[in-house]
């Protein structure tokens, strides 16, 4: 009887064991899917569906703190290749710092994030950008000409739409001029023209 009871109990144990490492296997891949679920495939850095989370977040952090935040986008023209995707993607990762978060939006363009950064730091960023891209080249061996923007977010916006907007801005701009374009943003009013500016220094 005694040992039919031994038994019973080693079981239990062992089925709780079981049990125990198959919830803990279901985490950790439940917490990988969700992790591959904001990578870029063929870059490794962020997607789309990770900064709109991340810059949601930095909204909110910016309304509480009362502090700015900048964006950079980079959009790198039509017909490009994977291999210029992946080396723009790396440039930008060498150009930033470890607490920006850079992204791809879409097949030719790329976005990064700026936690309290402000109008003066941005323009320093949009310049390395432009140096760190200057050598990317296409499938056919010309010279790349990505186009740059950023905005410095004074007070936050509304949503992250606005975000996405006003850097569509920007790259419409870069492109028109042929130089980075940057502007400082206020949530209530677009900025009035001699708010605009290129790729200055710090200051």
């Amino acid at each position: 009887m005694l040992g039919n009871c031994l038994a019973v109990i080693i079981l239990a144990i062992v089925a709780i064991g079981g049990l125990t490492w198959a919830v803990m296997a279901l985490r950790r891949s439940l917490a990988r899917e969700r992790r591959l679920a904001r990578i870029d495939d063929l870059t490794g850095v962020r997607n789309a569906r990770a900064f709109r989370e991340a810059a949601g977040a930095e909204i909110e952090r910016a309304r509480r703190y009362q502090h700015p935040f900048s964006v950079a986008v980079v959009d790198l023209g039509s017909r490009v290749g994977d291999d210029l995707v992946r080396s723009a993607a790396a440039a930008l990762r060498n150009a930033l710092r470890a607490t920006d978060l850079v992204a791809r939006l879409g097949r030719d363009e790329f976005i990064a994030l700026l936690p309290e950064t402000s109008a003066a730091s941005a323009r320093i960023v949009l310049e390395k950008l432009q140096s760190g891209l200057a050598e990317l080249r296409t499938n056919d061996g010309k010279i790349a000409a990505p186009s740059i923007g950023g905005v410095t977010f004074l007070n936050p916006p509304r949503a992250v739409e606005e975000v996405v907007r006003a850097t569509d801005e920007r790259i419409a701009e870069a492109k028109s001029t042929g130089m980075p374009s940057h502007v400082t943003w206020g949530a209530t009013r677009p900025p009035p023209a001699g708010e605009r500016g290129g790729g200055g220094g710090r200051g």
